[in-house]
């Protein structure tokens, strides 16, 4: 039954990007949704203990985790303003969150390299200007014109009063793009360009470009999706995550885009990867539920992972999976609760740290969930003996 959950699950992700795992409490939800990424990274879905170094460290880099809570915001998801190390001198910056990061790996592992050594290009031209002063470089084939060097950033005009080339000018016009916005100067840029294309080893451009063929699975776990609030967290990504608008052609600038440096792969506007996938777990009797907004419920498909379900995902042994059905049934049958309410097969799994005393489980943890459920409630002192004696697979009275 297990691999068939699984493989149902898996088929649901694969088709709709976004799934989420619903049921009640104990059920293995977060334990599935790392089964689905298992499976969907390798084929075959194990316990995590039982991969070697390898697996581990595949799955650590394709697969990755967050619980949500109510203190967590679109900082901490998206990116956000935070203080730098020390050694930048505690200043504010921008820093990625968590999804974000997560997109760049996912994009980065589907692209195909171009070719960009402008880097190494600009420091042999700045050496070369620093060693003799001064160079002359060919302008429009007709003259030449003399550059200097201000620090290693920039190049400066010996011919001309007038300005500067800073260094990303420069690497503007490499790219194919306007130096400046103005296009002052472009020739004078393109022509140190192609000297240092001729003296400085400089390649043509050729920049990074999405491979279809090339689509490695990214998996990211949002454990407890219902417990953020959803608006506040993920901003834009309420529009990025739909299905229809992964890719490029989602792409929006996101809050803070004119704090985001050149260079950067998402410059030019974030977008979530065709190839992530999002998988959210909630408990159906959590309050924060009904707050789950509406818009971000239709860009997922749903499942639910009932009691049954889970005691045989978890293989739990007969005697376990006896008390929990006939518990389960009476817990239906009382007024006010419904199978949102079960107890699912994890509460069964503590047997194992408590040498299988079913006392001791229902003591320490059965009954104090069975009495917040009850609270509130009539008859609420009988209702907790019926369910004691449905657990002990006695008959009331």
């Amino acid at each position: 039954m297990k691999g068939v959950i699984v493989e149902k699950c898996l088929r649901l992700l694969q088709a709709n990007k976004n799934l989420i795992l619903t049921g009640a409490p104990g059920t293995g939800k977060t334990y599935l949704a790392k089964q689905i990424a298992q499976q969907m990274l390798f084929g075959e879905a194990k316990d995590e203990e039982k991969l070697d170094d390898k697996q581990k460290a595949f799955f650590k880099e394709h697969c990755d985790f967050v619980q949500f809570h109510p203190s967590y915001d679109y900082t901490d998801f998206v990116e956000g303003l935070r203080p730098t190390l020390p050694s930048d001198n505690g200043q504010i910056g921008l820093k990625k969150g968590i999804f974000k990061e997560f997109c760049e790996r996912a994009l980065k592992a589907a692209a195909v390299s171009g070719v960009d050594n402008f880097d190494e290009a600009w420091k042999k031209l700045t050496d070369t200007i620093a060693n003799e002063d001064e160079i002359a470089i060919p302008l429009n084939g007709r003259k030449k014109t003399r550059y200097g060097i201000s620090g290693a950033v920039s190049l400066r005009f010996l011919d001309i009063s007038a300005g500067t080339l800073t260094k990303n000018n420069v690497y503007n016009v490499y790219r194919g793009l306007k130096g400046r916005d103005s296009g002052a100067y472009q020739h004078y840029m393109q022509a140190a360009v192609n000297y240092m294309k001729k003296n400085c080893g400089l390649c043509d451009y050729r920049p990074d470009v999405i491979s279809s063929s090339k689509q490695l699975k990214y998996v990211f776990i949002i454990d407890e999706i219902n417990r953020g609030k959803i608006s506040k967290i993920f901003g834009e990504l309420f529009f990025l995550i739909d299905p229809e608008y992964r890719g490029e052609k989602g792409k929006v600038k996101t809050q803070y885009a004119n704090l985001i440096a050149e260079g950067d792969i998402f410059y030019d506007g974030f977008f979530v990867p065709e190839n992530v996938y999002i998988i959210g777990t909630m408990n159906d009797i959590d309050r924060s539920v009904e707050r789950f907004d509406f818009a971000m419920r239709r860009r997922f498909v749903w499942q639910e992972i009932t009691a049954e379900q889970s005691a045989d995902n978890m293989h739990l042994p007969d005697s376990s999976h006896e008390r929990m059905k006939h518990l389960n049934e009476t817990i239906s049958r009382i007024e006010g609760l419904n199978a949102a309410y079960h107890i699912g097969g994890a509460y069964f799994l503590k047997l194992e740290k408590g040498n299988g005393d079913y006392a001791k489980l229902w003591n320490h943890h059965i009954e104090p969930l069975l009495k917040e459920y009850l609270r509130g409630l009539p008859n609420a002192q009988d209702n907790l003996k019926s369910l004691e004696n449905a657990y002990n697979l006695k008959h009331d009275g």
